[in-house]
């Protein structure tokens, strides 16, 4: 953090500790008393392989982009970003390359170069192409001049500066940060999510280990602003240089952040399942955490939030894991729009033939295109992943044997959702409560009949959200 971004979030902490100390109670606190260790525990899950080990022993390292052509993709979801440069323009660092309406985050040049063209190009993870900026990076990574900004001093203007930083959820869903904080409803709890349950999965560890004393301040800036009264990080108990990293980095700041144990169990990271570990609250299907006082935001989140806080600066890189069979496996920080195919090389990757995981194995995809590029919620590449997970076996019958019962973490049953799914019997899945259904797999994981449960549950979402 510069003396700068110190010295200004400094200047504020009168008026914020004053908002902290004497806020209107929020009605949160009416409704839940402290939970037990009972009522904040829930069952299912699965206990999965570990891989982390071979890509957390060494510290994040940063990628030089070199004279390489980027596809920063401003399209995300249903919400696209409006390209406001030309093919044949140059543009610096930083500089806004898409705008967004009043629900869509701002897109930013990942480095210095020239657009080449505006057009479809594949991001790791997403199925079909997205419109992108091609940009020719001319290998000087010039920073655009930005003017000098202090911390935002209202939620308003921090909701308009998170969409104009482009920040979006790191955590997978990439659903615009602004509007997550725009609808936050007097929250008194703030919940930090840094589970990483995913088997493979280690950027969020090395942010948390190498960059505890900036997400601390973040997060205390954030509470205070909120009126915020209680803030959490969650994490689960494998990481413990990570969990030490935050408590000595929050005694530090002298602050009130709790630094709290998730189990050690797949999805302990899925949002309605985090959120009943940390504070026993239930966050019904279909709800948003701020109608049960709580504001969750993913750790790498936080993070990029912090920045464009303090240092006034976009979101255009992130931390991404690299593992699986190569030869220099860890975690790197790339530009947005960085090609796969550079990051293969980097890594020591095996040849392109081989199957390339893009996210965790449990709810990650195989890469779409050879020719894909990282954006803004890619976290993972696993190379070679054909020799860590199990080849598709052909589907079965269901033969009623409950497993899928017994590790659905939503207290679920797979197994007549998915007689119900093939019927495309709506009605019985609005009955079973389909909406529930958090798509974390575990149910397909158990299996013995190899049915394809989580694929099925998410085409019948999509189906009845038309």
């Amino acid at each position: 953090m510069s003396s700068h971004s110190f010295q200004s979030a400094e200047r504020m902490q009168p008026a914020l500790l004053s908002q902290r100390q004497s806020p209107a109670k929020p009605f949160w606190r009416r409704l839940f008393a402290i939970a037990t260790p009972a009522q904040r525990s829930w069952r299912g899950g699965l206990k999965l392989r570990g891989y982390k080990q071979l890509s957390n022993t060494t510290p994040i390292a940063p990628v030089a982009v070199g004279s390489i052509q980027l596809a920063i993709p401003l399209e995300r979801g249903r919400r696209c970003a409006q390209p406001c440069v030309q093919p044949g323009q140059y543009v610096r660092k930083g500089e806004v390359i898409g705008m967004g309406d009043g629900n869509t985050p701002w897109v930013h040049a990942s480095t210095s170069g020239t657009v080449v063209q505006i057009g479809p190009a594949f991001a790791a993870d997403s199925a079909e192409p997205v419109m992108a900026v091609m940009l020719h990076a001319d290998g000087l990574d010039e920073w655009l001049v930005r003017p000098v900004l202090t911390p935002p001093q209202s939620p308003e203007s921090l909701v308009e500066r998170a969409l104009q930083m482009g920040i979006v959820g790191l955590g997978g869903a990439g659903f615009p940060t602004g509007l997550k904080l725009a609808g936050a409803q007097q929250p008194d709890l703030l919940l930090i999510n840094g589970a990483e349950c995913e088997p493979f999965l280690t950027c969020d560890d090395r942010l948390m280990r190498e960059r505890a004393e900036a997400l601390i301040e973040t997060a205390d800036y954030l509470a205070s602003l909120l009126g915020i009264a209680q803030t959490r990080f969650g994490i689960e108990s494998n990481k413990p240089e990570a969990m030490a990293a935050l408590r000595d980095a929050s005694r530090q700041a002298r602050t009130q952040v709790e630094i709290c144990p998730l189990p050690t169990r797949y999805p302990a990271g899925g949002q309605p399942l985090m959120i009943k570990s940390l504070s026993g609250r239930n966050l019904a299907p279909g709800a948003r955490p701020a109608e049960i006082g709580v504001l969750a935001l993913n750790v790498a989140t936080l993070y990029a939030l912090g920045r464009a806080v303090f240092h006034g600066e976009p979101l255009i890189t992130r931390v991404l894991t690299l593992t699986g069979g190569c030869e220099r496996p860890g975690n790197v920080e790339v530009p947005v729009g960085y090609p796969v195919s550079a990051l293969r090389k980097i890594a020591g990757a095996d040849p392109e033939g081989q199957l390339t995981q893009v996210g965790g194995p449990m709810m990650g995809q195989p890469l779409p295109d050879p020719a894909a590029v990282i954006s803004k919620t890619s976290s993972c590449l696993i190379f070679a992943a054909e020799r860590y997970l199990p080849a598709a076996e052909p589907a079965g019958s269901c033969i009623r044997c409950t497993r899928c019962v017994d590790v659905c973490p939503m207290s679920l049953r797979p197994l007549d959702l998915y007689a119900a799914a093939e019927r495309d019997d709506h009605a019985t899945l609005q009955t079973l409560r389909l909406d529930a259904c958090i798509e974390c797999g575990s149910c397909s994981s158990t299996c013995p009949s190899n049915l394809p449960l989580r694929e099925r549950f998410r085409q019948s979402k999509m189906e009845m959200s038309q």
